[in-house]
């Protein structure tokens, strides 16, 4: 017998499962429900869990060998994948000419970005999501955001080749796990399509992203890129597709263009914003004729950089504060503050009056004292810290308020709120809205979608009718440059208050 510890909701259970049983059976025949849309066949991505020293699994595929420790998610983040089934578009399976190149083909689909890379392992003759893999971007080490790499990029002897050689360094340890899990030779790897932001896009294809950081903000290029695994130096077979999908603009990527490509038509929500809020902040405003989009110079205060105390969201962080305490990820002592507890503690601040509207810290705040700290020192939230987050909401908000004037629309007009992004799967959207980051007139419109980006490119590797939702989309989409609207300085300024 197998012992699998669950930490759920923050209460760990040790339950029995049999050996070469699925994770999935297992949480079934003890009682816990789990999501799973295509009824645990390995299709649909929803019943991934995060096991303790392995990663992301997905659960329906994941044999029960050894003792484990299996991390589910809470409520609100079942619901997330609840949403994003509902609202992902359904493609038949159709690889392309790529699966021909081998008798077993597989596929990787890749969501590159800034903070954190998602990798998803699908057979090509089943479609069936094999594995799922997440790491943190090891570009990070030479800058928090796209700005900071764009500059080392240029600024350093051989500074393109150094962050195009960790990605592929990167992206190849994962293969290399991914295809011993699968029980894969590299040679069946045929098709790889890649998701990202543009400076990460450009990055992974060892293209010069110093334009975009330069008025007028050009990249070499926006449109998609095909070419073969060899090229790149993957380890797959030699021949093997490399699809890169297309972006909008140099601070608009591929990951918003895969992200509202994945959202399926409904007649109810026919007009709508759609947020991806990470490491950069891109917004769109859809409607049945036009889509704009725009980039926000958010910063990197959402993925935890230039906060004193700040992490991404790994085992350790606080992820949630309020009046009844913390939650940490990974039930574990905590070491830091991501995004949403980031949210959560300013909220909190402010209904506690220990923060002003206009972002003044009476002093210091503890959130965790140093002898409850996994580091031996006290977690806490600075000044500074309020002011990374006051400039990072405000250019988010600023940013909604300038596409819809440009739309000539109000929020009392649209019919929902997507907000996408692995950060969208754990942030309270009651403390966001009390900090001024999503509007109070959509409260009731929000739908939380998680890794859009990450679905968009699962999607266009397991059917080419994806390119067609891609094209069209693309018609009817137009960039909105923040900084040349006459509006904008005024609504940043105004936005900066709480």
């Amino acid at each position: 017998m197998i012992t699998v510890k669950i930490h759920i909701n923050g209460i760990i259970t040790e339950l029995k499962g049999e050996t070469d049983s699925t994770l999935l059976n297992t949480l079934r025949t003890n009682g816990i429900e789990v999501y799973s849309p295509c009824g645990g066949n390995g299709r649909c991505g929803k019943c991934n869990f995060m096991v303790k020293d392995t990663g992301l699994v997905p659960s329906c595929s994941y044999i029960l060998k050894e003792n484990i420790e299996v991390i589910l998610p809470d409520k609100r983040e079942a619901k997330v994948l609840v949403e994003q089934h509902r609202h992902t578009v359904v493609l038949p399976l159709m690889p392309g000419n790529a699966s021909s190149l081998s008798v077993y083909p597989h596929g990787v689909a890749a969501d590159i970005g800034t903070t954190t890379i998602v990798l998803y392992l699908v057979n090509l003759v089943t479609g069936v999501i094999t594995d799922t893999r997440a790491i943190l971007n090891p570009q990070a080490k030479y800058g928090a955001d796209v700005i900071t790499r764009i500059q080392f990029s240029s600024s350093h002897l051989n500074g393109l080749e150094i962050l195009h050689n960790e990605l592929i360094e990167a992206l190849n340890r994962e293969i290399k796990i991914m295809t011993l899990v699968a029980d894969i030779s590299e040679n069946e790897l045929v098709r790889f399509v890649f998701a990202g932001n543009t400076t990460m896009l450009h990055l992974l294809l060892k293209r010069s992203p110093k334009h975009l950081a330069l008025y007028p903000f050009k990249p070499e290029f926006i449109d998609e890129q095909i070419l073969k695994a060899s090229e790149l130096g993957l380890k797959a077979f030699s021949e093997a597709e490399v699809k890169v999908l297309p972006s909008v603009a140099a601070f608009v990527g591929a990951d918003i263009v895969a992200g509202l490509a994945s959202i399926a038509p409904d007649v109810k929500y026919r007009k709508y914003l759609f947020m991806d809020i990470g490491t950069n902040g891109e917004l769109a405003l859809i409607t049945e004729n036009e889509v704009l989009c725009c980039s926000t110079a958010a910063g990197p205060a959402f993925e935890g950089a230039k906060i004193s105390c700040g992490m991404g969201a790994v085992t350790g962080a606080i992820s949630a504060f309020g009046d009844n305490g913390i939650t940490v990820i990974g039930d574990e002592k905590p070491t830091g503050i991501c995004g949403s507890g980031l949210i959560d503690i300013v909220a909190w601040l402010l209904g506690n009056d220990k923060l002003n509207n206009e972002g003044q810290l009476k002093e210091d705040y503890v959130v965790v004292p140093e002898s409850k700290s996994g580091t031996g020192t006290a977690i806490t939230i600075t000044q500074n810290d309020i002011r990374e987050v006051q400039l990072a909401k405000s250019a988010i908000a600023s940013g909604l308020k300038i596409l819809l004037k440009q739309a000539g629309m109000s929020y009392e007009e649209l019919d929902a709120l997507f907000l996408a992004g692995g950060f969208g799967n754990y942030i309270n959207t009651g403390s966001a809205i009390r900090i001024g980051l999503l509007p109070e007139k959509m409260r009731d419109k929000i739908i939380t979608l998680g890794n859009t980006s990450g679905t968009g490119a699962i999607l266009a590797l397991k059917s080419v009718k994806f390119d067609e939702i891609v094209k069209k989309l693309l018609s009817k989409t137009r960039h909105v440059e923040l900084a040349s609207d006459e509006d904008f300085e005024l609504e940043f300024a105004m936005n900066m208050f709480f």
